[in-house]
């Protein structure tokens, strides 16, 4: 039973209010998932992904071509770059309103992912997952912002490493480039209701603007069990 997304509106508003300040209350949380298990705030150092010393060598453009070209052939990896302005705002306001959700279409329905930020680095979980038990959902996507050529460069780099048999790298790129828009752009009043008055936050209207509308029913939503299989077939 897809239990959040058949409840009413101010039920699911307090549930997942009431599921994000009992995660936000526990400070470092580890999210175990097998061999894929992560901690918030253990984030892998940039030169540990690539060799710094010779990006530093680059011009911006150059740079962003390098960073762009592997994580495009990377299979279980994903990553873009951001001005480094819009690098310091998406950090800003992401350590704001730290939690947020992303819908992410599949097939004929959608799923929905629970976004959680600490030091410098996002964790997205199945929603429904996450409101069951914060501190051991398995972690979805997690990806990490980078401004160690912010100065030299003027660039921000973002790597989202991501649980192929979950979620796609197609579907992993939809939920990291909605959030990084919405978190740097003038949309960004949605994170801040969404975190600090979320009786406010009007859950359907912000799926539907999405592309995710329920039209009255749960028959657009994947449910946990099909969530979890049909991925591998996009990656």
């Amino acid at each position: 039973l897809h239990s959040g997304l058949t409840m009413g509106t101010v039920a699911l508003r307090r549930a997942l209010s009431f599921s994000f300040r009992r995660a936000a209350m526990g400070g470092a949380m580890p999210l175990s998932g097998g061999a894929h298990a992560v901690t918030l705030g253990q984030a892998r150092r940039l030169d540990d992904i690539v060799k710094l010393d010779l990006l530093e060598n680059e011009d911006s453009a150059a740079v962003r071509h390098i960073w762009n070209e592997y994580h495009a052939t990377a299979e279980q990896a994903w990553g873009c770059t951001l001005p480094a302005e819009h690098l310091e705002t998406l950090r800003t306001r992401l350590k704001e309103s730290p939690m947020f959700i992303s819908p992410v279409p599949r097939g004929t329905g959608f799923i929905v992912l629970a976004m959680q930020y600490k030091e410098s680095s996002m964790c997205f979980t199945y929603l429904e997952e996450f409101k069951k038990s914060p501190e051991t959902a398995t972690p979805w996507i997690f990806s990490t912002l980078y401004d160690d050529l912010a100065v030299s460069k003027g660039l921000g780099l973002v790597r989202a490493d991501i649980v192929p048999h979950l979620i796609s790298k197609e579907e992993a790129g939809v939920a990291l480039e909605a959030l990084v828009k919405l978190y740097t752009s003038d949309r960004y009043d949605q994170a801040w209701i969404f975190n600090h008055a979320p009786k406010h936050f009007n859950f359907e209207a912000f799926l539907k603007a999405a592309g995710c509308d329920l039209g009255g029913s749960t028959a657009g939503v994947v449910r946990t069990s099909d969530a979890q299989g049909e991925s591998g077939s996009k990656s």
